[in-house]
């Protein structure tokens, strides 16, 4: 159960953000060998002058340079670092080359989730038995 959120100022005419949300999921499936109904993507638009890097302006839509596209992948704890690497990268090739940004402008974080510290479908996956 990945969940991926993207956190981004708003994207040039003509990016898909369905397609790249689409990319994304199977990506991610891809590289943990589960199945694509499992991950969830969220996309949240940042308002223009809203996302300031240091003291440059806040622009108003994506620059290809600056900026970064921030994600977050949060997954159940017990991974290989290999397998989060791999996740990591699909990840920030997809967002660099589907959103026309330059090589190495996505920064992506992955946050281990613990068995018993989230509840979701009614219950709390590996909630230790007392």
């Amino acid at each position: 159960m990945p969940i991926v959120q993207v956190t981004a100022l708003r994207q040039r005419v003509g990016v898909d953000l369905g397609g790249v949300s689409r990319a994304i999921v199977l990506a991610v499936s891809r590289e943990l060998g589960e199945e694509p109904s499992g991950t969830w993507v969220t996309w949240q638009t940042v308002a223009p002058g809203e996302y300031r890097e240091g003291e440059d302006d806040a622009p108003p839509e994506q620059p290809p340079a600056t900026h970064p596209p921030i994600v977050r992948v949060m997954a159940f704890e017990g991974r290989s670092p290999d397998v989060v690497a791999r996740v990591l990268s699909a990840v920030a090739g997809i967002v660099v080359r589907e959103l026309g940004l330059e090589a190495g402008n996505a920064f992506v974080v992955w946050d281990e989730l613990q068995a018993g510290r989230l509840h979701t479908g009614g219950s709390m996956p590996g909630k230790p038995r007392i």
